[in-house]
C-alpha cells in the first residue's frame, strides 16, 4: 500500500487551471516528452480518449489522471462534447527518486467533492498573499490523500469497478440527502425508485456501501440530529420527535433508549452535569 501524500510535501507550479477544451483541441505525443513535473487531471465534463503507455482509456466526468514524466500520453476529444478539465502541475518539495505515484488513472465516486476542492484551490492560487498559497497547497495535499485512499479501496476488476462506481455515486447522493434532511419520510420504496433500482436490490447495495439497511440508517441519522437538538436547543422532547418525523414521542423515546442507552430527557440532563465549572 502506498503511503498517503503528506501536507507540505507537494509544491504547486504556476500551470494550474480549469478549462473547457476548444473543439479542435488535442494533446499530441510531443507534450508528454516535454513533461518535467507531475500533472493531475480531473475531467468534469465531455467525452474523449487518451492513449497512455498502458493502452487507451475513455475520458469522461469523474476520471482522474496522475501523469508523470517518462510516460506516454496522447489525447483527443469529441468536438460535439468538448472536455472540461481541471489540471494541476506540481512537484515534490524534496524529490524522492524511488517514489511512484499510487495511481495513474482512477475514477472517483466523489465528483462534486473533487471539483469543489479543486475550484477552491484555484481560487486561493489567484490570491497574492502567502497564507492563501500555503492553504492551497494544504488543500491539494489533502485532495491527493483522499484520492489515494479511494483508489486503494476500489475493486480490482475493471468491470466490477465500473458497476461499483455507479452504485456508490447513486448511494452517496442518497446518503447525503438523508443526512441533510433526516426528518423527511425517506420511504425505502421511494429511495429505490429515485435510484432506479428495485427495493430489494437497492437495500442490498445500500447496506453493502453503508453497512446498514436504509431504514436503519434513516433512524440513526434522525437520532444523531436528535442528540444535537437536545444539546443545543430548548425544544421539548415531544417537539424534537415531531420535528424529526417520528410517529409519536413514545416511539421516538423507545428508539432513542435502544440505541443511545438512556431516555432523551436523561440524556439532556446528563449534558448539564458534564458542563465545566466556571468557578
Amino acid at each position: 500500500m502506498q503511503p498517503p501524500p503528506q501536507a507540505n510535501l507537494w509544491r504547486l507550479n504556476a500551470n494550474c487551471n480549469r478549462v473547457r477544451c476548444e473543439p479542435g483541441w488535442h494533446l499530441d505525443a510531443a507534450w508528454a516528452g516535454r513533461l518535467r513535473d507531475y500533472d493531475l487531471w480531473f475531467v468534469w465534463a465531455g467525452r474523449g480518449r487518451m492513449i497512455t503507455s498502458d493502452g487507451a482509456i475513455d475520458l469522461r466526468p469523474g476520471l482522474c489522471l496522475w501523469m508523470q514524466p517518462g510516460r506516454h500520453y496522447e489525447a483527443s476529444h469529441d468536438p460535439t462534447s468538448p472536455l472540461g478539465v481541471n489540471f494541476f502541475h506540481f512537484e515534490a518539495h524534496q524529490p524522492n527518486p524511488g517514489f511512484c505515484p499510487p495511481f495513474e488513472v482512477m475514477n472517483t465516486a466523489h465528483t462534486e467533492f473533487a471539483d469543489t476542492v479543486m475550484r477552491r484551490i484555484l481560487a486561493l492560487r489567484a490570491e497574492s498573499n502567502p497564507g492563501a498559497q500555503h492553504a492551497a497547497e494544504a488543500w491539494f495535499a489533502g485532495l491527493l490523500a483522499e484520492l489515494t485512499r479511494e483508489n486503494e479501496q476500489r475493486p480490482s476488476s475493471s468491470t466490477e469497478a465500473g458497476i461499483d462506481l455507479h452504485h456508490r455515486r447513486v448511494v452517496h447522493r442518497i446518503t447525503a440527502d438523508i443526512r441533510e434532511n433526516p426528518a423527511r419520510p425517506h420511504a425505502v420504496a421511494e429511495l429505490a425508485r429515485a435510484a432506479g433500482y428495485s427495493v430489494d436490490h437497492f437495500s442490498r447495495i445500500f447496506e453493502k456501501i453503508n453497512g446498514r439497511r436504509p431504514q436503519e440508517f434513516v433512524i440513526e441519522e434522525r437520532l444523531t440530529r436528535a442528540r444535537q437538538l437536545l444539546a443545543e436547543t430548548g425544544l421539548s422532547v415531544g417537539e424534537i420527535a415531531d420535528t424529526l418525523g417520528f410517529s409519536d414521542v413514545y416511539f421516538f423515546s423507545r428508539q432513542f433508549r435502544q440505541r443511545v442507552g438512556t431516555t432523551p430527557s436523561r440524556y439532556r440532563a446528563s449534558l448539564s452535569t458534564q458542563a465545566p465549572s466556571t468557578s
